[in-house]
């Protein structure tokens, strides 16, 4: 089970806070390793200085070095530090700042400072973009710095400090923190503890989920009694992933949605994540699963790419391609975006719609099955084969087509 710790610059710091035995200062933490740091651990650096070669630097360093998960890392810290490296990073928020500050109270100001704990805005109207910044610098307590001359503008982004939070600030801050890390208040569980936390995101209202409410169920069953607790999470627990050891997705995967965003931050987080990002961009596009198949020599079934705008390709596989044809869009998934199509005449009528969606249509030939084999691979390497049996979507009934 991973330990929790946070760390703070003197006792004081701490004053305003529940007092916890998880609350180290920053010399015990450096110079008297006990248990407290040893094995694994999430570390929330709140030291007042994250200077270069600072005791807050080094706190970071430290961690990393031990192997535990601290917030903020070193590459944040040194992100921070460089305004060149953050000012090109923000740039395509700033479209956002003029609509946002015209509805807080700041509107009428020339500049104003907004403080973000854990990714949590008070300022309502900012929180969107409150937490985009967060997510390119992780640390607990961030200063996003306004300007306006002409327009307005983030002027700076720098690491906060808990020893100037204000009454009020620190309210926020510990709400933030309670939601950040909840298991942290928890009183101790009479129950077994577990050697790791995994994570699973799922999402309740999709359609045809990877996974069912029996199978998630079944799941944590499962990781229980190995020695894992597994948890349930779904798209607003992004910034809560560095609690966990490792990620299950169990939605849908694409690169063009929250999946891949979380896939990308639990492996920079050092989780063990499935389905890791590599794997989400290769095996969600059927473009780079023929490619793969070609180049390896895979037997496949008859595959052709079309193109958009290339009309002799049109020309070439109405001609000389034997119909019936299955035509894909290369991401769809569960069927979607996959026809027959029985003439050159149905091709040319549904590509234009295709079109519409990708710049390359996959043609394969049409093969009858009443299921599909399925080689299920873990860290590259074959673990089972099965019969993949599938219910036919009411619009590919009369087709014939299992996909």
């Amino acid at each position: 089970m991973t330990n929790h710790l946070i760390i703070i610059e003197n006792q004081e710091d701490w004053a305003p806070y529940f007092p916890s035995v998880q609350v180290v200062t920053v010399d015990n933490y450096l110079q008297k390793p006990s248990q407290l740091s040893k094995g694994r651990a999430q570390v929330i650096n709140l030291c007042h200085s994250l200077d270069y070669l600072s005791p807050g630097y080094y706190c970071s360093m430290v961690s990393e070095a031990r192997g535990h998960k601290v917030i903020p890392s070193i590459r944040t810290i040194n992100d921070l530090s460089r305004k060149s490296l953050y000012g090109y990073d923000i740039t395509e928020l700033a479209p956002q700042l003029e609509k946002r500050i015209s509805a807080t109270d700041n509107r009428e100001h020339t500049h104003f400072v907004a403080n973000v704990f854990f990714g949590q805005c008070d300022i309502k109207p900012l929180q969107k973009l409150a937490r985009q910044i967060y997510d390119q610098f992780p640390c607990p307590i961030l200063e996003i710095e306004f300007s306006r001359k002409h327009h307005w503008q983030i002027s700076q982004v720098k690491a906060g400090a808990i020893d100037k939070l204000l009454d009020n600030e620190q309210d926020s801050f510990a709400n933030a923190l309670d939601n950040f890390d909840r298991k942290l208040w928890r009183k101790p569980s009479k129950k077994r503890s577990f050697r790791y936390d995994m994570a699973i995101l799922h999402n309740p209202e999709e359609k045809m989920p990877p996974s069912d409410a029996t199978a998630l169920k079944r799941f944590i069953q499962s990781g229980r009694r190995i020695g894992i607790d597994v948890e349930l999470i779904t798209p607003k627990d992004y910034v809560r992933l560095a609690e966990y050891d490792a990620l299950f997705i169990r939605e849908t995967t694409a690169t063009n949605n929250h999946t891949y965003k979380f896939a990308r931050r639990a492996e920079s987080e050092g989780l063990v994540v499935i389905d890791d990002p590599t794997s989400i961009i290769r095996c969600t596009n059927k473009i780079y699963l023929k490619e793969l198949l070609a180049a390896n020599n895979l037997p496949m079934p008859e595959s052709h790419l079309l193109y958009r705008n290339d009309d002799g390709g049109m020309e070439k596989i109405c001609n000389e391609v034997a119909f019936p044809l299955v035509m894909k869009i290369p991401d769809g998934a569960f069927s979607k975006g996959v026809i027959k199509v029985n003439s050159p005449q149905e091709l040319r009528l549904h590509a234009a719609d295709f079109f519409q969606q990708s710049a390359i249509i996959l043609l394969q030939e049409f093969m009858y099955t009443d299921y599909d084999w399925r080689i299920g691979m873990f860290n590259n390497k074959p673990i089972f084969a099965c019969q993949y049996f599938m219910s036919i979507p009411k619009h590919l009934q009369n087709a014939g087509l299992n996909c």
